[in-house]
């Protein structure tokens, strides 16, 4: 009795003391995500002069949302908000069906080379975006699609060619034939959920007369939701932060987020007077209120498609 009782007690130290350890992990993971996020939100709601104050940890003494409302002035908050908006949603739309439509060819049908064209896919992803920005703005700035602009010059007279920089052409149309940012992985996770299908979903459609298209559009993309939105978030989070691509190709022309935050402390300090030795401070706390507006709208989204997004991580068997 004693021995079964002592191997009880055991078992249950050992469970809570994994039980503990699996929180402390945790607590610590949790944590250092936070952190950034925390330490953004605690500058921001103080004044300049509390910015570098070391009795001043977390809390600040007094609360001002003054560095919220001069930076949304300073940054033109609602033109990038609008012009990234018009990006992400533009490009997530557009590589949510052109990925779709690709990676279902991938998972149901056989034709020559199809492991090669797949592998050749996947190998998209490691090649670094930089690599190709030089003639990816040389087609956006002399865009001719398949020489017709050339040929029309030829015979009506004009421009042999015309100029997507500086327009939200210039990501939507890779998106649009799945050559977007990272669409490699787009097409990877469509593929494998389409993959994961049963393939009597397909044959009861041939039997209703259905064919490979009115299939795709019918039957598979309505069940491929949490594919759809993850796909959707990947996209959007990428654009919506991209900044290499978005200053070449869209320049001052239309700011996002990524060249506007990039810009703040420049256009802050040309309204600020830094004259005083707490001014250099007023820049500090509006550029952490600028950093905290631009991941909000990310930090929203994610927590409204947080459930499908997880679920969509589990079908396809990305860990």
């Amino acid at each position: 009795m004693k021995a079964m009782i002592a191997n009880k007690w055991n078992k249950r130290t050992r469970k809570a003391a994994v039980s503990f350890i699996r929180a402390a992990v945790l607590a610590v993971l949790a944590y250092q995500l936070l952190y950034p996020l925390l330490y953004m939100l605690s500058m921001a709601l103080r004044r300049p002069e509390e910015a570098m104050d070391p009795s001043v940890i977390w809390i600040p003494k007094s609360f001002t949302l003054s560095n919220f409302t001069d930076t949304l002035r300073v940054m033109d908050f609602w033109d990038a908000f609008a012009n990234s908006m018009y990006i992400g949603i533009g490009s997530g739309l557009l590589d949510v069906f052109s990925s779709a439509f690709v990676a279902y060819g991938f998972a149901r049908f056989r034709f020559p080379f199809a492991k090669v064209l797949f592998t050749l896919v996947i190998l998209t992803l490691m090649v670094p975006v930089q690599t190709i920005i030089l003639p990816l703005y040389a087609e956006m700035k002399y865009f001719d699609a398949f020489g017709l602009m050339g040929i029309l010059s030829a015979i009506a007279g004009g421009p042999d060619s015309i100029s997507l920089v500086g327009n939200y052409s210039a990501f939507y149309l890779p998106s649009l034939f799945a050559m977007g940012l990272r669409s490699g992985l787009y097409i990877f996770i469509f593929r494998q959920f389409f993959s994961g299908m049963p393939k009597e979903l397909e044959d009861a459609a041939y039997v209703d007369g259905y064919g490979p298209f009115k299939t795709f559009f019918f039957i598979m993309l309505p069940n491929a939701r949490n594919a759809i939105i993850t796909v959707f978030l990947f996209s959007f989070v990428w654009h919506w932060n991209e900044y290499y691509m978005s200053n070449l190709l869209l320049g001052n022309l239309k700011k996002n987020f990524a060249i506007a935050l990039s810009s703040l402390r420049v256009d802050l300090e040309s309204v600020v007077n830094v004259q005083t030795i707490s001014d250099p401070l007023v820049i500090v706390t509006r550029i952490q209120a600028g950093a905290l507006l631009s991941i909000l709208p990310l930090v929203i989204l994610y927590l409204v498609t947080q459930r499908y997004f997880t679920d969509s991580v589990e079908n396809v068997g990305i860990k």
